[in-house]
C-alpha cells in the first residue's frame, strides 16, 4: 500500500495499459481518477476497479486545451492530485510515403501535445502541494528504429511519426524533470516493449526472437515501473527514461 491515500490520474485509462495501470495502483491504495476521451471505454476501465479506489471519470481530449483545463479543475476542486501517468496515445500503421500531414500531426498532437498539456495542467495543481510525481509512457521506439523484418504477417507497421512523438515524450520528460525541480516534482518516464495484444503468430514469434527475454511483454509487466517512478522510493529519481522490454534495446 505504498500510495495510500494518494490521488492519481491515468490519461487514455481505457486502453490495454491504461485499464492494468489503474488496477496496479489502486491495489497500493491509490484514488483514481481515469480519463478518456470514450464514455465507453471509462465505464469498462471503471468496473475493473474496487468502488472505494474511483474517485471519478473524466471524458477528456487530450488535444484540447479546454477539455484539458476542465478536467483538472475538477480534479483541483475534489482534493488535488499527486501523482499523474500520462498514457493516452495513438499510432498509424500505414506505409511512410502514403502518410496525410494531418494523420501526421495528429499523431504528434495526441502522443506529445497531450503529454504537454496535461504536464501543464497537473504541475498547476501539484506547486500547491510542493511535491508530485508526473509519469510518461514512451516507448523502445522512441530509442530506436523498428526492425522492419519482424512484421512479416502484420499490418501494423511502425510508423515514423509515432516514433518521433515518443522521442519527443523522452524528452519532454527530460525538460520538466529540470524545470519542476523547484516545485518539489518529479517527471520520469517509462518506455515500454512490445505488449503482447493476440499480433500474428510470425509477429509474435519474430518479436520474441528478438528479445532476450525470449517473449514480448504482458500488460502487467509494465506498472511495476510505474509504480516505483510513483512512489516515495523512487524520491530521488527524475528525469529518467525507465526502458522496460526484456533487453529489446540491449542488443
Amino acid at each position: 500500500m505504498r500510495l495510500r491515500e494518494k490521488s492519481v490520474l491515468i490519461t487514455g485509462a481505457g486502453g490495454q495499459l491504461g485499464t492494468r495501470f489503474a488496477q496496479a495502483f489502486a491495489a497500493e491504495g491509490a484514488g483514481l481518477w481515469l480519463a478518456d476521451q470514450s464514455p465507453e471505454r471509462l465505464a469498462a476501465a471503471a468496473a475493473k476497479l474496487p468502488a472505494a479506489s474511483l474517485r471519478g471519470t473524466l471524458e477528456m481530449d487530450v488535444t484540447s486545451p479546454e477539455s484539458v483545463s476542465a478536467a483538472f479543475a475538477r480534479v483541483r476542486a475534489e482534493g488535488g492530485l499527486d501523482i499523474l501517468v500520462n498514457n493516452a496515445g495513438i499510432g498509424v500503421f500505414s506505409p511512410f510515403w502514403e502518410r496525410d500531414y494531418a494523420e501526421f500531426m495528429q499523431v504528434m498532437s495526441v502522443n506529445a501535445g497531450g503529454t504537454f498539456l496535461c504536464t501543464r495542467e497537473a504541475l498547476r495543481l501539484m506547486k500547491e502541494k510542493n511535491e508530485g510525481s508526473i509519469i510518461n509512457i514512451g516507448s523502445v521506439y522512441g530509442v530506436v528504429s523498428s526492425d522492419p523484418r519482424i512484421y512479416t504477417d502484420c499490418a501494423r507497421m511502425n510508423s515514423e511519426v509515432y516514433s518521433a512523438s515518443k522521442a519527443a515524450v523522452i524528452q519532454l520528460t527530460k525538460y520538466f524533470a529540470v524545470h519542476a525541480a523547484d516545485l518539489g516534482v518529479r517527471v520520469n518516464c517509462v518506455s515500454p516493449g512490445g505488449v503482447f495484444n493476440n499480433q500474428g503468430e510470425d509477429f509474435v514469434r519474430n518479436y520474441s526472437a528478438r528479445t532476450p527475454a525470449g517473449r514480448m511483454a504482458d500488460d502487467t509487466d509494465i506498472c511495476g515501473a510505474a509504480i516505483f517512478l510513483a512512489s516515495a522510493d523512487a524520491k530521488y529519481v527524475s528525469g529518467q527514461n525507465i526502458v522496460v522490454d526484456g533487453g529489446f534495446t540491449a542488443w
